[in-house]
């Protein structure tokens, strides 16, 4: 979506100064569109008035200032530059033609995300959230970047504080709204899990008449919960709108095969991922396009071209003939025991490497130690714990170290490491072809770091 800067001014009550220009909008000097008008935006810890250089040299045709800094092509001066952009987010909105669809949730967001963005192309050009772009920042940087001819924009919204999702969903004001779960994330900022709920529920308790409210049939944080518009839900409960049956998860041709119970009749769907929780993802995306009255046969067909969003169980062939499952990107103890509980079901021999859950408040030693007993009575091969909370977790866990003998499902191979980089070798010595080895953690644990290592080791071991 393009700007004039007439139109920036008078959206973030502005002044415009030295000519005018049209042109979309950016705030990374290293990714700027052509000819884009510079939000310079301003922390703590930056300032980008001091990059206005490298803007004009990036090809900026205009800039959004608190100060002129020595800008010399057309500004428009503003009192807070991170005001302005979330009011341009909001004029943004108010000139999309199609709808708007905005979800959040523990857990799944993003992967439910493009999932609905598949299920929605049958509507036409669908725009959708890139990357994690889902805060105070990113979702007016969504807006203002979505084609005015967009069939439909589908926003991602996150929070790690009270208030975070009401505000977003003020700016954005979604036609379809869309709660996926409430899991153990953001549990210290939020208050406990009933914070969680708290503020995730906000998405629906702004909606306007006429909106679609979608919940978790399954989540009892959710489905008694009262709000306004009108009301669709999905899970495996008997009575979800969109309800999941006969899911057959097939790591071999890695897919989900699930059938689909809904209000215009059974539909069947082939997700190219594995996991019983992706079948979940899926519900929810179809319960959005049920919403939007797109043929559910046509969006399930469309579900097949789904591809996983960066580091979020995505394969990765290692250089012995093993498959890493790279689940990197983020984890709570919800997605944790749904990326382990997918692994344990694939044949062949398993292995987890794990990293530290993060920002989990008073209980986080009790949840660490919960999931690594989980982890530990599943039946896999290995089970590498990384970062200082696993490695607590798993002093703490008697089972877990071999102390408890006779018991069934005892973990026989353990690996802790406060850094996991130091155990990539005995790890990569460990595996063989045909191996699954998964690697998931907080995004804070960097766990990636470890399956760039292992991988350093195996292509050092065949050299």
């Amino acid at each position: 979506m393009k700007f004039s800067g007439l139109q920036i001014a008078q959206a973030t009550r502005g002044v415009l100064h030295q000519g005018d220009h049209v042109g979309p909008l950016g705030t990374d000097t290293r990714a700027l569109p052509a000819d884009a008008w510079f939000v310079a935006l301003a922390g703590e810890r930056f300032d980008a008035h001091d990059m206005l250089d490298a803007a004009a040299a990036a090809g900026a045709g205009g800039a959004v200032l608190s100060r002129q800094a020595g800008w010399t092509g057309p500004w428009v001066q503003v009192a807070d530059t991170t005001v302005a952009l979330q009011d341009l987010g909001r004029c943004a909105r108010t000139r999309l033609n199609g709808p708007v669809v905005a979800l959040t949730g523990s857990s799944g967001k993003t992967t439910t995300r493009a999932l609905i963005a598949c299920a929605l192309s049958p509507m036409g050009l669908v725009h959708q959230t890139v990357g994690n772009l889902n805060n105070h920042l990113g979702v007016p940087l969504t807006l203002c970047a979505a084609p005015q001819s967009a069939a439909v924009t589908v926003v991602e919204m996150g929070t790690s504080s009270p208030g975070e999702i009401a505000f977003l969903a003020e700016m954005a004001t979604p036609d379809v709204r869309l709660v996926i779960n409430v899991g153990a994330a953001h549990l210290q900022e939020l208050g406990g899990l009933s914070g969680v709920g708290d503020e995730k529920s906000a998405l629906h308790r702004s909606a306007r008449p006429g909106d679609t409210c979608i919940t978790n049939a399954d989540d009892p944080n959710l489905r008694d919960r009262a709000f306004p518009g009108r009301r669709l839900s999905f899970g495996v409960a008997k009575d979800a709108d969109i309800r999941v049956s006969d899911v057959v998860v097939d790591a071999d041709a890695w897919c989900t095969r699930a059938r689909f119970h809904t209000p215009a009749g059974v539909v069947d769907a082939v997700i190219p991922a594995p996991g019983t929780h992706i079948a979940l993802d899926a519900a929810a995306a179809l319960a959005v396009a049920y919403a939007l009255e797109v043929d559910l046969h046509e969006a399930a067909a469309a579900l097949a071209s789904y591809a996983p969003v960066g580091m979020r169980f995505k394969p990765v062939p290692l250089p012995n003939g093993a498959l890493a499952i790279n689940d990197a990107y983020n984890a709570n103890p919800q997605s944790m025991r749904a990326s382990l509980d997918t692994l344990a079901a694939m044949d062949g021999r398993r292995v987890a490497v794990l990293g530290d859950m993060l920002e989990l408040g008073d209980g986080e030693a009790a949840l660490h130690q919960e999931l690594v007993a989980h982890a530990c009575s599943l039946g896999l091969d290995l089970v590498a714990l990384v970062g200082p909370r696993m490695v607590a977790a798993a002093q703490a866990n008697a089972a877990c170290l071999g102390q408890a003998e006779g018991q069934a499902g005892v973990l026989e191979r353990l690996m802790v490491a406060d850094d996991g980089v130091t155990i990539a070798s005995p790890i990569a010595a460990f595996l063989k072809p045909g191996d699954r080895v998964l690697f998931k953690g907080s995004r804070g644990a960097r766990v990636e770091r470890v399956l760039d290592a292992v991988v350093d080791a195996l292509k050092t071991e065949a050299s």
